[in-house]
């Protein structure tokens, strides 16, 4: 078990604050409702809570991207000298060890055509570009926005005004984003993706004139049109794509032959196939942001600041040789375009 550093750094942070010794018998009870009140306030926070929980999501979603040689949580204790430099929240060194530093907010506006927002002052950019310049890296700046679940990641240097305040709409977002150096992609593949259930015949009764049957199911299988796929590893990547790609999930199937149920089929799709010769089944971090969703949100509210962690997740996705006849795959990977900013 790893050792409280972080509970002891706040007791003792209390300590010195009440002027109370360690070793003291009332201490205990004194930092306990200290806790509950401190703890009572965040949860009373909603903005606190979402950037929390933003925060979280963004670090887990870098962990199944896995496309980095260091990530580290940069935000924590002291900088010094005071009101010089903030540090933003993550550190990365990308794999040809250029270190970005990222500043991560959460954006969330009711109305879908005023997606945009302040997300600079002058002295918070000042403060936080001087940090990255203090420690040789870039700063960046990551944005979620939360009503459609987008991950984009901009360069602020390129953007802030001339007074240094940065407002950023999220389309000019989507036009600049640089995830995909972080190893996001938006993913191609062809329709529909299928599970089919295989029934136990001999412990599946048959359908009833009430069309009832007791149903135990003997086997599962999974096709990328009528391509069965066997790989362990594409069948967790289809999997991924049907739980938390674009596509929809289409009426379950069942498959009858007389008064027996054979099988059921469930399939996604998309709401209108192309012509191309695959469909687009969505990005990964906004299947990853879905997935984290599932995970900590319940009932519209947050009920979970982390999810369970899924440590490269996406990795078989980065595989330059990758090539399967049973699920193919299409994979781009988007380049910022600061050029054209009007």
């Amino acid at each position: 078990m790893p050792k409280p550093f972080d509970i002891l750094d706040q007791l003792g942070k209390f300590a010195q604050l009440k002027n109370v010794s360690l070793n003291a018998t009332d201490l205990r009870g004194a930092f306990s409702e200290y806790v509950a009140v401190e703890v009572d306030k965040a949860l009373g926070d909603p903005i606190l809570l979402h950037g929390q929980r933003t925060e979280a999501m963004f670090e887990a979603l870098l962990l199944s991207l896995s496309k980095f040689k260091l990530l580290k949580r940069e935000d924590i204790g002291q900088v010094y000298p005071h009101n010089h430099f903030i540090a933003p929240d993550f550190r990365v060194v990308l794999e040809n060890g250029a270190q970005w530093l990222i500043e991560v907010k959460n954006v969330y506006e009711s109305d879908a055509s005023k997606q945009s927002r302040t997300l600079f002052g002058q002295d918070y950019y000042r403060q936080l570009n001087g940090y990255a310049d203090a420690v040789g890296g870039e700063l960046k700046l990551a944005v979620f926005w939360a009503r459609w679940s987008v991950w984009t990641l901009v360069s602020p240097a390129k953007l802030v005004d001339a007074a240094g305040n940065l407002t950023l709409d999220m389309m000019t977002a989507i036009k600049i984003n640089e995830m995909g150096t972080l190893g996001d992609m938006m993913i191609g593949t062809t329709a529909p993706l299928t599970l089919r259930l295989t029934t136990d015949p001999d412990r599946t009764s048959p359908i009833g004139p009430d069309g009832e049957v007791k149903i135990v199911f003997g086997k599962s299988q999974i096709f990328s049109e009528n391509r069965e796929i066997i790989d362990p590893t594409e069948q967790q990547i289809a999997w991924i794509f049907m739980q938390y790609g674009q596509w929809e999930e289409q009426e379950p199937k069942p498959v009858i032959d007389g008064d027996r149920l054979l099988a059921m089929e469930f399939s996604w799709a998309p709401n209108e196939t192309s012509d191309q010769g695959f469909d687009f089944v969505g990005s990964l971090s906004r299947m990853f942001a879905r997935y984290y969703a599932e995970h900590t949100i319940s009932e519209q509210e947050i009920a979970q600041i982390r999810a369970p962690s899924r440590l490269n997740w996406f990795a078989p996705l980065r595989q330059f040789d990758y090539a399967s006849s049973t699920l193919p795959l299409w994979r781009f990977t988007q380049e910022p375009n600061y050029c054209d900013l009007s």
